[in-house]
């Protein structure tokens, strides 16, 4: 690397969700002296909602990519190009920051953010674990779990969770129906979305009145709203993070019917708005900010009839309601404030130059066909695999 002074590098996918809402706090609310890049990695051949947004960085940019069309080789290689210079750290949040590592070592510290208690990032952190330094879980569940995935690497496994921007306007009660948010990702597989029509016919057989508000875009939002043809719900799109923020404190509860995190944002930020969370029973992060029945409600995953009874309990009590509204509220103050979280982090990225590990040797990349290749011409791959998939019918 060139002498220019040391940096810290996020690299992010740029799709919609928790990732880059926790990456993007962690940018605006640095204090310490090193600069910080922002890459967006974006695959435009993924269906996924883009965030889209510009954070508080020193500079950003995207890297644009096509796989699996392109040569994954050329694709790391445009990432590795788009690095500015000089030492310090790399933060890495998915697999092609992670793969391009096994053929260029950055000249500086590499952190792995572990983003969900699944085996996604799990096995993410197994199979690049000669090119990390550093494992970053923020939930215990999470921490305590890698340590016994990579037990000889435990002590570069360390438990930070973050923080959010705490909300100058939180809720206020209102009569009338029970203002219901969910916000999010419109996926079923790990959000449980389709869960939501089913609660909200429970409740209106059972008589409660609610007024629901869905804040998020997904691959499974056209399927949501066929199932879900109600004149009780509002559809409010995909907004930008502030946007949302300043929204929050119009309602009353948030419903989360997930099955899978690692730290939920949106849950968090949430409460600091002052919303009772009425949330799927999981096993990382939740019980760490939600205690069951002070600060919010927790059914159990795909419990349809439990979610809609503890939305039923919250309407039908509002002076309870209140109290853990407050309660919420004040749980996220004391514990996950954003500039106080923060300060951890940047804690660790100042002693990159001990952490730093000498990188490996050049290691062959853990993805790939036989097309994929340093030797062979992105041109030629994309032209094999762009007729093959123009036949199959996929897009390219």
């Amino acid at each position: 690397m060139t002498s220019a002074a040391p940096n810290v590098v996020y690299v992010v996918p740029d799709k919609m969700g928790g990732m880059l809402n926790i990456v993007a706090s962690l940018v605006a609310h640095r204090s310490g002296p090193m600069p910080h890049h922002v890459i967006l990695t974006d695959n435009r051949l993924s269906t996924d909602t883009r965030w889209g947004q510009r954070m508080a960085a020193d500079t950003q940019q995207t890297v644009r990519y096509a796989l699996p069309v392109e040569n994954i080789y050329t694709v790391v290689d445009r990432v590795h190009r788009a690095l500015p210079p000089g030492g310090g750290v790399l933060v890495t949040n998915d697999l092609i920051e992670l793969a391009m590592l096994h053929r260029h070592d950055p000249g500086r510290m590499v952190v792995q953010i572990l983003h969900g208690d699944h085996d996604y990032y799990y096995d993410l952190a197994e199979r690049h674990q000669a090119v990390i330094d550093v494992f970053v879980a923020y939930s215990r569940v999470m921490y305590d779990t890698l340590r016994c995935r990579l037990p000889h690497r435990a002590d570069d496994v360390v438990h930070l969770p973050y923080g959010i921007p705490l909300p100058s306007r939180t809720r206020t009660a209102a009569p009338g129906p029970l203002r219901l948010v969910f916000a999010g990702r419109l996926e079923h597989g790990q959000k449980g979305v389709f869960d939501l029509p089913g609660i909200d016919a429970a409740l209106a057989a059972a008589g409660v009145d609610v007024r629901w508000t869905i804040i998020g875009g997904g691959p499974d939002e056209d399927e949501l709203r066929r199932r879900w043809a109600s004149t009780r719900v509002d559809w409010a799109g995909v907004l930008p993070n502030q946007a949302l923020l300043d929204r929050l404190a119009d309602f009353d509860v948030f419903v989360l019917p997930t099955r899978a995190e690692g730290f939920p944002v949106g849950l968090v930020e949430a409460m600091a708005a002052g919303l009772v969370p009425v949330v799927s029973d999981i096993p990382s992060g939740v019980p760490e900010v939600v205690d069951e029945g002070v600060t919010g409600l927790r059914p159990a995953v795909g419990d349809v009839a439990g979610f809609a009874a503890a939305i039923g309990a919250l309407a039908g009590d509002r002076a309870r309601l209140d109290t853990m509204s407050g309660a919420a509220r004040a749980a996220v103050e004391a514990r996950f404030e954003a500039r106080e979280r923060t300060a951890g982090y940047e804690a660790l990225y100042a002693g990159w130059q001990t952490r730093r590990r000498p990188g490996p040797a050049r290691l062959p990349l853990p993805y790939g066909s036989r097309l994929d290749q340093p030797w062979i011409p992105n041109l030629v791959v994309r032209a094999i695999r762009t007729m093959v998939r123009t036949c199959q019918g996929k897009p390219v």
